[in-house]
């Protein structure tokens, strides 16, 4: 799952040291689990970052449902 974080992040354009979230499962979006991935900063937006199994599958902004901000962020390496 790291190389579809690093994947999603670069299609994001984020730039820097980030951090993510646990993986949790989903019943919406482009694959079946999920994880928040933003840059290393609190005030930065976040993404989700899809996949199906370990297939990365897409990426995009986080939704209310998502609840990332609610989430506990590790940095990502």
């Amino acid at each position: 799952m790291q190389d579809g974080i690093k994947k999603g992040a670069a299609e994001a354009k984020l730039t820097g040291a980030l951090e993510t979230t646990a993986v949790r499962p989903t019943d919406h979006g482009p694959g079946s689990y999920f994880a928040c991935v933003r840059q290393a900063r609190p005030s930065a937006p976040a993404y989700s970052v899809f996949f199906d199994d370990d297939a990365y599958k897409g990426i995009q902004g986080s939704v209310i449902v998502e609840a990332c901000e609610a989430q506990s962020w590790v940095p990502f390496s």
